[in-house]
């Protein structure tokens, strides 16, 4: 008689994940925000661009004198006339009281301008100025933890470069497959092979997975998917996905004993999340293009 997959055997696997998680934990406390601009329409010529934001001069910028003197002072000076009374430049002016902001008025190599550090506003005003022009965005644009927005010269305005539902559907891609994969796993060790036993698994995960985005989305989209943020957030709504798909498998699985099937479900629930921070940290460089 062939010996059926044991859960115990099972928990060295979930280890291992956990130990290989503790040295990601003590060598960085994570990514920075970010703000990510592509400008459209542009004008001809040298185009700057910074970020407005309500507070009071700190009277030193946090780009080097170096940098500076690499401007164009007629585009600088331009630049800098949007300021108004409440109103600074995060980048080219600096705020009083405020953490650095790391970045540059001139593009990058891809032609988008890129802002960073702890010290990014949360809510801004797109500036971008010419030699002859200068324009401001009215309305206030508030940032997730990583944002690509797109600048329209000619209208002036602000949008998202990947409109929300389809920002929506690709992190729970992010989480889903990897899910999908750890815990099919776990399932066809524990000798589950029915189709209906496989669409179980499928349903009820699909439906926790978008539960959990839903739940926790906009909390992980202020603060980003790293190794605190996963295990602070997203703790608590694990546990609760891990009673539901337990009930779950012993209401409607027909294979084994429900023993197995709740063992099944705990464990394959424990490895995945464990293990899912690194899916989520390998595909975070697209995560916080969108």
């Amino acid at each position: 008689m062939k010996p059926r997959f044991s859960p115990v055997r099972a928990l060295p696997v979930l280890l291992l994940c956990l130990l290989c998680l503790l040295p990601t934990a003590y060598a960085d406390i994570g990514p920075k925000p970010e703000v990510t601009i592509t400008v459209v329409n542009a004008p001809e010529g040298t185009l700057y661009i910074d970020l407005l934001a309500q507070g009071q001069p700190t009277g030193q910028s946090w780009f080097s004198e170096d940098e500076e003197a690499g401007c164009d002072p007629a585009v600088l000076s331009s630049l800098r006339s949007l300021e108004t009374e409440g109103w600074v430049l995060a980048y080219s002016t600096g705020r009083a009281g405020s953490a650095p902001v790391f970045g540059d008025v001139r593009p990058q190599e891809d032609g988008t301008w890129h802002f960073t550090y702890v010290g990014l506003p949360e809510t801004f005003r797109v500036a971008a100025a010419t030699a002859e022009e200068a324009k401001a965005v009215e309305q206030p644009y508030t940032r997730q933890f990583t944002s690509h927005i797109v600048y329209d010269w000619q209208a002036n305005t602000v949008r998202e470069a990947t409109p929300s539902a389809l920002r929506f559907l690709a992190r729970l891609a992010a989480t889903l497959i990897p899910t999908l994969i750890l815990e099919g796993i776990i399932f066809f060790l524990f000798g589950f092979r029915e189709g209906r036993s496989w669409l179980v698994f499928l349903l009820v995960n699909a439906v926790t997975q978008v539960g959990l985005h839903l739940a926790v989305g906009p909390a992980i989209a202020t603060s980003g998917w790293y190794f605190l943020s996963y295990f602070g957030l997203l703790l608590l709504p694990e546990l609760v996905i891990w009673a539901v798909e337990a009930v779950v498998y012993a209401v409607f699985l027909r294979e084994h004993d429900r023993y197995q099937q709740i063992g099944c479900a705990l464990l394959a629930n424990a490895v995945s999340f464990a293990a899912g921070f690194f899916p989520l940290h390998q595909l975070y460089g697209f995560l916080r293009g969108l």
